[in-house]
């Protein structure tokens, strides 16, 4: 009998900034009604939103914005840009600043520029790194998390449990999409288990834990 054959992917197409990245929405609980909500980039500023379909939640990653003292020193006329810290200082449209060259004292505009904080993309205890919810396909094993971040990823952890011979690409990069995946749950010796979890999960509805869209159209 022919053993299922499994083919491997690329890289780090399963992380969570790689997701996001190509498009793809992450699946989370609604914070609100619980049922399925999902992470995506806003189109407009590129931070994280999460929307749910169900009781029409959204919530945007909060901005945050550095502000710059920068001109030209009237003494010395070198240029400086020199971060503000001081928060009553930012609400001003310009700010006295001593010339980091020659000491001088300048008076300059504050500019003010969005930032993007970082996030780890690391999965930890079964939730997002940006708004830390729970994933919507997520279970356990013995205590131990088993998730996917979206159906695609969860189809593909599917087929590389339940595959008996697993093959690299011939070429490419060294590392493989499954090198994230935790070691017990590569084990041979839980493959069955951890499928049926697996196919739970895929049977997983979207609707499941929603409440009636009309509790939730104020807010």
């Amino acid at each position: 009998m022919e053993q299922k054959r499994f083919k491997d992917e690329y890289g780090y197409k399963y992380d969570f900034a790689a997701v996001i990245w190509r498009g793809e929405q992450v699946a989370v609980h609604c914070p609100r009604c619980q049922g399925q909500a999902s992470i995506s980039k806003s189109k407009e500023d590129c931070y994280y939103v999460v929307r749910c379909s169900h009781c029409y939640y959204t919530f945007q990653q909060p901005e945050s914005y550095k502000y710059y003292a920068r001109s030209v020193c009237s003494h010395c006329e070198r240029y400086f840009n020199i971060e503000i810290h001081d928060d009553r200082t930012v609400t001003h449209k310009h700010t006295n600043i001593h010339c980091p060259h020659c000491e001088t004292r300048n008076q300059v505009p504050v500019h003010r520029m969005q930032s993007r904080e970082w996030h780890t993309d690391v999965i930890q205890n079964g939730k997002d790194p940006i708004f830390q919810l729970q994933l919507y396909f997520l279970d356990y094993y013995r205590g131990k998390p088993v998730w996917a971040l979206n159906r695609i990823h969860l189809n593909y952890l599917l087929s590389y449990i339940s595959a008996e011979l697993r093959e690299k690409p011939s070429s490419g990069m060294m590392r493989t999409a499954s090198h994230s995946i935790p070691k017990y749950i590569k084990d041979a010796k839980n493959r069955q288990a951890i499928s049926k979890i697996l196919q739970k999960l895929q049977h997983k509805q979207a609707s499941e834990g929603e409440h009636s869209k009309h509790e939730y159209t104020n807010f």
